[in-house]
């Protein structure tokens, strides 16, 4: 009798997860967030894909990973929407792989089959505030590091090599995808030292893994320096991230929100209840959770989406909480049975409110955009608003303007640009006609008094008619003198005069 009951208990969860995986499938087709982190990667990949070298034809201040991993998609629905909907449903994937790995982790080494259920079905869900089905980089850490962890744990069972290889290599990912990730990098780093000092890993072991992603990385600095981008790519990934957190100031933290509280909480119980009596997995996992957590709650987090990767180790370990509650009181599975069916029809609901109509409203203003630009064109994003997902860029540090250029010039990287003057050599077909500010003094109360970049009246008047939308202004047709060509030798499009 007990053995039908887990089976039925076991077909819920599975269905439960079927059904959020289709669930977010379904809300990238029929639905956009309009994140402006989501349409800033899939520009990047854009340019790319249209082989722009990044920290030298474009500014970025994450790593590259992620950009080369999307460039395909993006280039084969090049000029479309669809772009963002295939990285978007690319990265739905990924997640779904991530929920496979944490059941794997409970089945193989932390508690069982039911526990990584549970687990998987805690995390499924909370994507409104996550953003785990955009376009993230965070998004890609958080599954590189979960699977690394069950591949460190796989060569501390078998003791195969290989399998340390894995694991250092998604180590190493995760950082290439944003270098954020170099903080729980170096924390797993010294769970590592610890469960060699154990003797459950071999420091021989270590070193032969661990050369290759050193190697991997010390040639990419290579590449960087032969390509004159290197001191770029370190003050913009090191230096400028770390003048970041001084940027929002009083918003430097935020809360999880309610879905992930009680992950953590029960999280913090497995911790406790497994710190002296709980397996040496249970324990390093523990660790990294907890190294995690000090992370997002007292350095930086001013969105919830930096979240991600704490959801889900908060999750697996609440997975441990669960098993080892429901083998005291069988009962307690259904109340979690009952607290998962009632988020799911909360997110159905949310989700079936957002269907977009037509690719204008799809994804903020970049489908709207899209449709009034075509390839030889240049866009210039507004402030605290992005939409150019293919058009070209009148300056090298095209996105965030008044945060990131103004950190940027702060820090030596470039002098603040005069847009205005850009505007008129380049005549971009869409801009933005309102004032770009300093975000620095904006967080800190300042609101409206220190613009960094100013469109005057003048000059949109005489060159711009607006667009009626998110003071959008789109370049008088006669100003548009010259046709959109291909060129071969150039490998892109360009402008020719008419005349």
């Amino acid at each position: 009798m007990l053995f039908k009951k887990e089976n039925i208990i076991k077909a819920i969860l599975i269905m439960y997860l079927i059904f959020c995986g289709g669930l977010l499938y379904w809300t990238v087709i029929y639905s956009g967030s309009g994140d402006g982190d989501t349409l800033e990667h899939v520009h990047s990949s854009w340019l790319v894909w249209s082989g722009k070298l990044p920290y030298k034809d474009f500014f970025q201040h994450h790593n590259p990973l992620l950009w080369y991993v999307g460039a395909p998609l993006v280039g084969y629905y090049e000029y479309s929407l669809r772009a963002v909907d295939a990285v978007n449903m690319l990265t739905v994937t990924v997640f779904l792989i991530m929920l496979w790995y944490m059941y794997r982790l409970h089945k193989d080494f932390l508690s069982d089959k039911i526990g990584g259920l549970v687990a998987a079905a805690l995390c499924a869900l909370p994507q409104e505030s996550l953003y785990n089905k955009d376009f993230k980089p965070d998004n890609f850490m958080a599954t590189t590091i979960i699977v690394g962890i069950y591949y460190l744990f796989r060569y501390m069972r078998d003791k195969k090599l290989g399998a340390l290889f894995i694991s250092f290599m998604l180590f190493f990912a995760s950082f290439m995808f944003t270098q954020k990730a170099a903080l729980i990098v170096i924390g797993i780093g010294f769970v590592i030292l610890w469960l060699v000092k154990e003797k459950k890993i071999a420091i021989n072991d270590c070193i032969i893994s661990g050369s290759v992603p050193l190697l991997l990385y010390a040639a990419f600095l290579t590449f960087l320096y032969y390509e004159d981008v290197l001191t770029m790519y370190i003050k913009a990934n090191f230096e400028l991230n770390a003048h970041i957190p001084d940027v929002f100031y009083t918003r430097r933290f935020i809360h999880p929100s309610y879905e992930m509280t009680i992950p953590i909480l029960l999280a913090i119980y497995a911790l406790v209840k497994n710190v002296y009596s709980g397996s040496v997995y249970v324990k390093s996992f523990a660790a990294v959770f907890v190294i995690e957590y000090i992370i997002r709650m007292y350095y930086f987090t001013p969105f919830v989406y930096y979240f991600a990767l704490l959801h889900a180790l908060a999750c697996t370990l609440a997975g441990v909480a669960i098993s080892e509650m429901v083998k005291k009181r069988q009962r307690i599975i259904y109340i979690v049975l009952v607290y998962l069916l009632i988020l799911g029809g909360i997110y159905a609901h949310i989700y079936s409110k957002r269907i977009t109509v037509g690719d204008d409203f799809k994804y903020g203003a970049s489908g709207f955009v899209l449709r009034l630009t075509n390839p030889c064109d240049y866009v210039v994003n507004g402030y605290r608003i992005g939409y150019n997902l293919f058009n070209k860029d009148i300056d090298f540090i095209w996105n965030l303007k008044g945060q990131i250029d103004v950190i940027a010039a702060t820090i030596g990287i470039r002098p603040t640009a005069d847009l205005e003057s850009l505007i008129r050599k380049y005549r971009p077909k869409i801009i933005y006609g309102k004032n770009y500010y300093d975000t620095y003094r904006e967080y800190r109360g300042e609101i409206g008094v220190h613009p960094i970049h100013w469109i005057s009246n003048h000059m949109l008047q005489e060159m711009y008619t607006p667009l009626n939308r998110d003071d959008l202004y789109i370049l008088k047709p006669e100003y548009q003198s010259y046709d959109c060509r291909y060129n071969v030798l150039t490998k892109s499009y360009e402008y020719v005069d008419k005349h």
